[in-house]
């Protein structure tokens, strides 16, 4: 019975992997040899990256019903996962099941086994909000060059329209790649304000939101937009140095915290594994649940107050 099984796990990692592969390169199938950053090669290329972000009546999926877009279909535009919601649960099913298949080959049926199980589909998810928080602080990185760029081409006698290409030609990504995204909703009928908005609920940026605002205030009743957009990116900067200064100045604590909470956590899971009858009386025995309780309560208060001890707002 052993054998068959292991087969049908490694059918399954290598079924799972397929179409991750499969899905992710697609997009990047028809691309030429020559490093070309967010052009988008061709006009088929163009609309495929629309398509994903509307629906099949051709109202934009960001304009619609907030109802009809789930918080799962947000982070994976965000992160940049070609990816759709039922896709990506299906890559969480498959890597349950996966590691479920491995734990219960190697401790049977028992908590191990759920472990497992619920290791392997949490796991894709982990990687789903660090690649966006990832991206996002890409993003937010390059906002005060990306205002400078606008700036200047809107100085040189560019329109908001126009300026966007400046920042697809001369910002690296993902900046480039939403800017040139935006640009081209913009050539296919989309108003400027349309296709900034989207991008702003693409990307889920703060300082995306807000410049998007000024710009959208500037159309509206006039105004110096290349010196506000140069102030604000002015201001984003000494701003990111001042967090850049409290981040250096709790770095300690943070680590501090992070080692206190993980230190028990690991010792525990691995003395469960390695020396089971050792750990065992901690499960069997009801003072043994009360005290793993009273741990895991005393370590959540102690680190939400340093989280909030050194919380940036």
């Amino acid at each position: 019975m052993g054998i068959p099984i292991i087969l049908v796990a490694v059918a399954a990692a290598i079924g799972v992997g397929l179409v991750v592969y499969g899905t992710v390169s697609s997009q990047r199938a028809a691309a030429p040899q020559q490093q070309v950053s967010a052009s988008f090669r061709t006009l088929s290329d163009v609309r495929e990256q629309l398509r994903r972000r509307f629906d099949t009546t051709g109202t934009p999926a960001w304009i619609a019903s907030e109802q009809r877009i789930s918080s799962l279909q947000r982070d994976l535009v965000s992160a940049d996962i070609e990816l759709r919601p039922y896709e990506f649960r299906i890559v969480q099913t498959s890597t349950a099941i996966l590691l479920g298949i491995v734990g219960l080959l190697r401790f049977g049926i028992g908590l191990e086994f759920l472990v497992f199980a619920v290791i392997g589909y949490l796991g894709p998810w982990l990687y789903l909000r660090n690649r966006r928080g990832h991206r996002l602080r890409q993003f937010d990185a390059g906002m005060p060059r990306t205002m400078e760029l606008i700036a200047n081409s809107m100085k040189a006698g560019q329109s908001v329209a126009q300026s966007l290409s400046a920042v697809t030609d001369n910002a690296g990504p993902p900046i480039s790649d939403e800017f040139a995204l935006a640009r081209r909703e913009i050539e296919l009928g989309a108003s400027v304000e349309s296709a900034l908005n989207n991008m702003v609920k693409r990307i889920g940026s703060n300082d995306l939101r807000l410049m998007v605002m000024v710009i959208t205030i500037q159309r509206s009743v006039g105004g110096d937009l290349p010196a506000i957009l140069v102030t604000l990116a002015d201001t984003m900067r000494q701003r990111e140095e001042m967090r850049a200064e409290i981040l250096a100045a709790t770095a300690q604590s943070r680590a501090t915290a992070l080692i206190i909470t993980l230190l028990p956590i690991v010792t525990a899971v691995l003395l469960y594994f390695i020396v089971q009858d050792y750990f065992r009386p901690m499960l069997v025995n009801p003072l043994g649940w009360v005290m793993l309780g009273f741990a895991a309560l005393l370590l959540f208060i102690g680190n939400l107050i340093i989280r909030r001890l050194t919380a940036i707002v």
